[in-house]
């Protein structure tokens, strides 16, 4: 069973090995958070990552996974690597030490960002069993892209990464899209964690994958905690 690096939700949660999970919330660092306490819990473990981000700069992604306490630095280009389809929105003007991350040309470069991910695959996957990744997000990808042009993307690139023994955590923003989208993506899908923000209780759940009910959580310098 794959488990996302919260032990009293991991005894819960009976998500598949090589799943593909929808990680659903309202804008916030939540998501973030929880994607990256999945990586972070991975490396632990020295399993092998690959984060692919429309949302975010690689540095940034390292910058507030230290926030939470996880350090990705010492990983990236080891055994983290990334697909960068946001650093183009820069122009290449972000300053700083020179990264070999793999770059895509933006979100609407499709082809592009399937020959990265599969680059990353290639690079950071030994073998086909006990791998991680994080796609943050599928909300840029719809406001890129026709959404059955996505639909198919999501579906063969969810193959393409369970085909290398990888569970991949994609990251959808909630009240963005047409419920039609949102009931496709789960679809997809071999189940979903849904993060809910109610009058400042920060709550979630897996219906589909054996934590029914809402569980509330705090959010700090540790990560998520319940």
């Amino acid at each position: 069973m794959v488990g996302i690096g919260i032990p009293k939700l991991d005894a819960q949660m009976t998500f598949p090995d090589n799943a593909n999970i929808l990680l659903i919330g309202p804008p916030g660092d939540e998501k973030t958070a929880l994607a990256m306490q999945y990586i972070g819990n991975a490396l632990k473990k020295k399993q092998p990552c690959v984060y692919i981000t429309t949302d975010l700069a690689p540095m940034d992604i390292e910058n507030r996974a230290s926030k939470y306490g996880h350090v990705f630095f010492s990983h990236t280009g080891k055994d983290l690597y990334f697909v960068d389809c946001y650093s183009w929105t820069l122009g290449n003007k972000k300053k700083g030490k020179k990264r070999d991350d793999i770059q895509v040309p933006g979100p609407s470069a499709l082809n592009d960002m399937s020959i990265g991910i599969a680059q990353a695959v290639q690079q950071a996957f030994k073998k086909p069993e006990n791998n991680k990744a994080v796609f943050q997000s599928l909300s840029t990808l719809l406001l890129y892209n026709n959404p059955e042009i996505v639909f198919r993307f999501v579906q063969i690139t969810g193959a393409r990464l369970k085909g290398a023994g990888t569970s991949t955590l994609f990251l959808l923003e909630s009240g963005m899209h047409e419920e039609k989208a949102v009931t496709t993506l789960k679809h997809l899908m071999d189940g979903f964690i849904e993060i809910k923000n109610e009058g400042g209780r920060l709550m979630l759940n897996a219906p589909q994958n054996g934590v029914s009910d809402w569980i509330e959580f705090k959010l700090g310098k540790a990560g998520i905690q319940i």
